[in-house]
């Protein structure tokens, strides 16, 4: 591989972020990401250790952003010398993740801060952002010269080095050991495992080096998070210089300004937003959430003026999340600004969720955030509230307008519909109007008929890519569904309400945090399903080589007009039937729980014979269907 010369931003007078990097690929792509989130800093790129420290006194960086992975000896080394050199620079390393736990107790302190690779570009120009930024300005968050043991311990975990770690504090000295990112063993003295560790990550500004770990390393530590996470609230005051000098803090005065709610799973965003609105209205009453539980906890206590809300959360969406605040009567009225990186999938939640105002995508630079608030802020929002009454209370429903009496031929329909609290909605025919584009105002009719929900889903499939692996096994497949699927229920009343000959058209799709459905909407058609013409031919238009953790895949693409297809069978629950306002099916709503969906080539075999695999949904369009999917083969 060519050397890098070295970049010509280090002779401009400006601040500067300083990456380290070894691979030129990577080093092109997250240069070009710092341009886009530091576009007032410069930057400079280093392949070593060595290299870094060669630049950094030109430089006088005030970011390094260092790639751990995958580990090289001299970390523990450089980061001592650049702390002594550099004490009031902060440090972004990539790696691999730190525990949760840890990172919590931890919090803004630790001299070094870390995001998971491969990671999230809206996570990655947050961290930039939130350390360039507010962060300089606010006491009490860490810098290199606040580098201790727990740092440098968390950094070779976060290479997944093989290390052992010698400590030496006065006349004290240990030894910590981390295997595969993992700490396995600590001593000191007559203390081993985890007492040892304990002592050890008290110690104030010991004197670290490493050594490689050569052979089985001992395992005296079982649970070397649970450990650490008790150290970190154990340690003494007196264990830090600088907490004993530090000054008492002054007393904040009450702020009195409007109130947010930013409800975002990625810490190190949510400081940056809160630290971005902070310092550009210092009046702002702001509080933060990790997840949409906590958030939901947080909005109905304090009635915002506004949430800033994530879309993909941990427990489940922020459209459902909108949705709840919606049927709840003391938070329908609180207006949402919506920030998310999955495009579709936001603006199909702000299109049919009213109390969505305003949205965002990620990766946002702080200006515009801070633009879009106030603007969000100084406007009148007006939306009607969603309470939906509980359907099992059908008497409390706001009233409607009677349905047209049904025909004798079709009252058939009507009453082999499945009932739910004792009501039975009337029906008329399925093909005899098809509403497709407005919400169905009527309440969703859950279905529980006594011979089960079971429902088979058919969809075309167009392969837009297949890899294969080294031994020419099949790999994964990216596909393109069509938008007319089939449906058929198991249970004969089902059947008899809803045809299996009739035709489905896909519908919006939500999903889980993985990527997979766990509802998916299908909406009836006036014509019959025909199935589109199977091609089980693969016409090579390209080969290209896709790198894997483990081995090299080859990726094929199809070349002329005339696609490979295929056809995805899923067994699925029909959890609701949604009715429109002249109490026609609108819409039905099915419950995706399997992962496993069943691929054939041949449209005509048993659905048995067909092969398993795992389906993600890569991409969906505006209205929120599936656009692009991934399926992975289970062997």
């Amino acid at each position: 591989m060519p050397r890098r010369s070295k970049s010509s931003a280090i002779r401009v007078p400006q601040p500067t972020i300083l990456l380290l990097e070894e691979y030129d690929a990577l080093a092109a792509a997250i240069s070009s990401a710092l341009k886009k989130f530091a576009p007032r800093h410069a930057s400079a790129v280093a392949r070593s250790f060595a290299e870094a420290e060669r630049l950094a006194p030109t430089v006088g960086p005030e970011l390094f952003v260092l790639d751990v992975d995958p580990s090289c000896p001299g970390l523990t080394d450089f980061l001592q010398r650049i702390s002594s050199t550099h004490p009031n620079a902060r440090v972004l390393v990539i790696g691999g993740a730190i525990p949760a736990e840890i990172a919590a107790q931890r919090g803004q302190t630790g001299a070094l801060q870390f995001i998971e690779k491969p990671f999230d570009l809206a996570v990655f120009g947050a961290a930039v952002q939130a350390l360039l930024g507010p962060w300089r300005e606010l006491e009490g968050r860490g810098t290199l010269g606040g580098l201790n043991a727990l740092d440098v311990v968390l950094a070779h975990c976060a290479a997944s080095a093989n290390v052992a770690l010698e400590l030496a504090a006065g006349r004290r000295t240990g030894e910590i050991q981390i295997a595969s990112g993992q700490v396995v063993h600590a001593a000191t003295g007559k203390l081993k495992g985890e007492e040892a560790l304990d002592a050890i990550l008290g110690w104030s500004r010991p004197h670290l080096s490493e050594r490689k770990l050569s052979g089985s390393a001992p395992r005296t530590i079982s649970n070397w998070r649970t450990a650490v996470v008790e150290s970190l609230r154990g340690i003494a005051p007196e264990s830090s210089e600088r907490e004993e000098l530090a000054p008492e803090p002054e007393a904040h005065p009450t702020k009195t300004g409007k109130k947010l709610v930013v409800v975002d799973d990625t810490e190190m965003l949510l400081i940056f937003v809160e630290d971005t609105l902070a310092m550009a209205d210092p009046s702002l009453q702001i509080t933060t959430a990790l997840s949409a539980t906590d958030g939901f906890r947080e909005i109905e206590r304090l009635i915002p003026d506004l949430v800033l809300l994530d879309y993909s959360l941990p427990d489940f969406n922020g459209d459902e999340l909108c949705e709840c605040l919606l049927q709840n009567e003391r938070t329908a009225r609180v207006p949402v600004l919506m920030m998310s990186g999955h495009v579709p999938e936001m603006n199909a939640a702000a299109a049919r969720l009213p109390n969505v105002v305003a949205k965002i995508e990620k990766p946002f630079l702080s200006d515009a955030l801070v633009d879009l608030v106030q603007r969000t802020l100084r406007g009148r929002h007006q939306f009607e509230a969603r309470v939906e009454e509980d359907p099992a209370e059908p008497e409390i429903l706001a009233p409607k307008p009677p349905p047209e009496p049904l025909p004798p031929s079709q009252k058939r329909i009507a009453s082999e519909m499945p009932t739910y609290g004792g009501a039975v909605p009337p029906l008329a025919p399925v093909q005899a109007h098809i509403e497709r584009h407005t919400p169905a105002p009527a309440p969703p009719v859950r279905v529980a008929p006594a011979d089960g929900n079971a429902a088979m889903l058919g969809i075309f499939l167009e392969v837009l890519s297949m890899q294969l692996t080294s031994q020419l096994q099949m790999g994964a497949i990216r596909a393109r569904p069509s938008l007319i699927a089939s449906l058929r229920l198991t249970s004969a009343t089902g059947r008899n309400a809803i045809p299996s000959e009739l035709g489905f058209q896909l519908g919006p799709a939500k999903l889980n945090r993985d990527g997979r459905i766990s509802k998916l909407r299908l909406i009836p058609t006036s014509k019959p399903f025909q199935p589109g013409p199977a091609r089980t031919a693969f016409e090579i238009g390209g080969v290209a080589l896709i790198p894997n953790e483990t081995r090299t895949h080859v990726q094929l693409t199809p070349a002329g007009t005339t696609p490979m297809t295929m056809e995805l069978f899923a067994h699925l629950e029909l959890d609701a039937v949604e009715l429109s306002a002249s109490f026609q099916v609108a819409q039905l709503i099915l419950n995706w729980d399997p992962a496993a969906v069943r691929i054939t080539l041949n449209p005509k075999a048993p659905e048995q014979t067909a092969a398993r695999f795992e389906m993600r949904v890569l991409k969906l369009d505006d209205s929120g269907r599936m656009q692009e999917l991934l399926l992975s083969p289970i062997r």
